[in-house]
């Protein structure tokens, strides 16, 4: 098989192109750090982990524990979060329990007492 001087520059063309369109897509912000406690009616929650849902389909889940939870890296935007663990009210582990968050760019504490 052998290639033309036409075929090369075509696909010079294409890769100069695609690389192009590569080099100019932004790069994802994962600057977002998100830390906060958890609680379930006023104690903390000793054992548990905790998700935090994208509308883009990323899902970022950290432990909990004694309470507590950090991520140490986060996309911004709106998150659905659903918790799970011992005490956790059921409806904190589906995606429609309520749970919605705006995580921002650079540090976050977003704290939840669930009842």
């Amino acid at each position: 098989m052998k290639f033309s001087i036409r075929d090369l520059l075509w696909l010079s063309v294409v890769v100069a192109l695609a690389v192009g369109w590569w080099l100019t897509m932004p790069p994802p912000n994962l600057d977002a750090r998100v830390a906060g406690h958890i609680s379930v009616s006023g104690s903390p929650l000793p054992l548990g982990r905790v998700l935090f849902h994208s509308a883009d389909g990323p899902i970022v889940g950290a432990q909990v524990t004694a309470g507590k939870y950090s991520l140490p890296k986060l996309p911004i935007g709106k998150f659905s979060v659903t918790v799970d663990g011992n005490g956790v009210p059921a409806k904190y582990a589906d995606q429609n329990g309520g749970l919605v968050v705006e995580v921002n760019d650079g540090a976050n504490t977003i704290d939840f007492d669930l009842r």
